[in-house]
């Protein structure tokens, strides 16, 4: 599973992501705009087998309401958002679950804690 990075992960994330050997691909990669809304961002990672890997609430609530299951949204929520706090979180979750095996699910990740949600 590749991911689709939004605007809101720090690029020290990015960084290790790929040396963890996860694939990304970043809006500049996709042709999309700086200013692509969330729902172009949305289309473009169902066309292309990507999930989307954020900070945005709006992309849990958009699953919920518009693309329960067809759309992969790996959610990290940590207290201060920096680059630390979201490597510890996702690097947590690595340790409960494959994040590269999740498809057309809600991934909740905070420092303690992963949900899955269908």
């Amino acid at each position: 599973m590749k991911f689709f990075i939004d605007q809101n992960i720090p690029k020290l994330v990015m960084s290790w992501l790929r040396q963890q050997g996860f694939e990304i691909v970043l809006l500049f990669d996709a042709n999309l705009s700086r200013r692509a809304s969330d729902v172009e961002i949305a289309r473009f990672a169902m066309e292309n087998g990507l999930a989307v890997l954020t900070q945005d609430i709006g992309f849990a609530k958009m699953y919920r309401t518009q693309y329960k299951r067809k759309l992969t949204v790996i959610l990290v929520n940590t207290h201060d958002g920096t680059s630390q706090s979201v490597i510890e979180a996702l690097d947590n979750a690595q340790l409960k679950m494959d994040l590269q095996t999740v498809q057309k699910q809600l991934v909740f990740i905070t420092e303690r804690k992963v949900r899955v949600f269908l």
